[in-house]
């Protein structure tokens, strides 16, 4: 049973949840439509050279200043649409996900934690059966913080660090067979099911392996967790903007020297406009989530007192 202050706890955290994941899903957007807008998306160039369908289902003509706007304001991060920027799928189950994991966290009992699992897994089937293993994903996670993977044994740790780099890497190739073929299910929902999975034990492998979390405590990998999200939201513009301007200029020396020359040039790009994007974007957001939050609590606090003194004068 929740009490009162964990009630209180769980609306405060999905209410922030919102400006916290949506001006920066909104600032990307604008991003990637001021780029559209000045003719510089260069995918749909690329795409025929490379054979990637992928990049001709982006920045076609027909998108608009409404389709900017809808998007940026409720549709990526509500309804999961990505016309402008490709990651931007995610966010609706990233918001859901993190419901999930506060009401994870507040199962204290095995019961209720088996309850609320069953729960997520009735919303994936409702919504899209696709989302099945990225909801119980969330619910693993807080798993992981209650089942102590230090205290495994060192034979345990590796083989589930082993089973972190094959999982992670799933795809068609001949390694992967047996999975395959042993599988009921198609491959995409099976990719999606195991990767989610190498994923769940490579965090397992980090909290068991201390020499692991000396490596991920160095200054570049700390760095790299704050830039993570801004490195998300912006690396797809750049992609089909400066990523493709780059291997059409490349193209003449062969696909090889192309392709390696627009993934490093990507990659510093974005990380270097991944600085001012944290400060001036991300961070506010968690900022300003912060005093909204506050805003309604006292808000709730000035309701209650009135209330209160409302029914003392009857």
């Amino acid at each position: 049973m929740l009490t009162l202050e964990m009630r209180r706890c769980f609306v405060s955290r999905a209410i922030r949840r919102i400006p916290r994941l949506g001006i920066p899903i909104a600032a990307s957007i604008v991003f990637a439509g001021a780029i559209f807008a000045m003719g510089l998306m260069r995918n749909l160039e690329v795409a025929p050279l490379t054979g990637s369908i992928w990049l001709t289902w982006y920045y076609p003509s027909s998108i608009t200043a409404a389709n900017i706007a809808k998007e940026a304001l409720y549709e990526s991060l509500f309804l999961g649409k990505n016309k402008l920027n490709s990651p931007l799928w995610t966010m609706s189950i990233e918001l859901v996900g993190s419901y999930l994991a506060f009401m994870f966290a507040f199962a204290t009992r095995w019961f209720t934690f088996a309850l609320v699992t069953v729960f997520a897994a009735a919303l994936s089937f409702a919504v899209h059966i696709a989302y099945l293993p990225f909801a119980l994903s969330f619910g693993v996670g807080v798993l992981l913080t209650r089942v102590s993977p230090a205290k495994w044994s060192h034979k345990a740790k590796i083989a589930i660090f082993l089973a972190a780099i094959y999982l992670g890497g799933f795809s068609n190739d001949i390694l992967y067979e047996p999975i395959i073929k042993l599988s009921p299910i198609d491959f995409n929902p099976l990719k999606d099911a195991m990767h989610c999975v190498g994923a769940t034990f490579l965090v397992a492998s980090v909290l068991a392996l201390p020499s692991l979390q000396r490596a991920f405590s160095s200054y570049f990998f700390p760095l790299l967790g704050r830039l993570s999200f801004s490195v998300y939201l912006l690396h797809f513009p750049i992609l089909c903007s400066l990523g493709c301007f780059v291997y059409l200029w490349t193209i003449q020396w062969g696909h090889a020297i192309a392709a390696s020359s627009t993934v490093v040039i990507v990659l510093v790009t974005t990380i270097i406009a991944a600085v001012p994007f944290l400060r001036l974007v991300d961070v506010k957001s968690m900022k300003v989530a912060k005093r909204v939050d506050q805003y309604l609590r006292g808000f709730c606090v000035r309701l209650r007192s009135r209330r209160l003194a409302l029914r003392s004068t009857i």
